[in-house]
């Protein structure tokens, strides 16, 4: 691991250990003030969010939409400027616990997270869950 991705992947820690206890202004520290967030188009919460407050904004709007649901981060790994954070999202669903593998890669400028692109496994799954819970409520 380079110097670089030392420090990255600090940054990336810093910023997951603080999002996960719920310190906004901690983690908005480690966010660059141009901050994009790009969730996948077939996702309920799908778009473009902007700015160092997108994070906790698309957070509230994830965890709003799926209650009950757990996230944990499992692992992290840095690489080429670049840090790939792993987690593992269950939602509570009629059929019982969906267990769900997300991977998020962080890019960064000045030193900060500048870009977050988070991969879910399967977005067709949970497009349809997402259909599912909205024909429920």
């Amino acid at each position: 691991m380079t110097p670089d991705d030392a420090a990255c992947l600090a940054v990336a820690r810093r910023l997951y250990e603080a999002a996960e206890r719920g310190d906004w202004a901690a983690a908005e520290r480690e966010l660059h003030a141009d901050l994009v967030i790009h969730e996948a188009a077939s996702l309920p919460y799908a778009g473009t969010y902007r700015g160092r407050d997108a994070l906790r904004r698309l957070s509230g709007l994830v965890r709003g939409f799926w209650p009950g649901a757990r996230i944990a981060r499992t692992g992290m790994a840095a690489g080429d400027g670049r840090v790939v954070v792993f987690f593992e999202l269950t939602i509570e669903t009629p059929d019982g616990p969906l267990r769900h593998d997300i991977v998020e890669v962080n890019r960064f400028r000045d030193g900060l997270v500048a870009e977050i692109r988070p991969f879910y496994w399967d977005t067709g799954t949970m497009a349809q869950l997402a259909r599912n819970l909205e024909k429920t409520t």
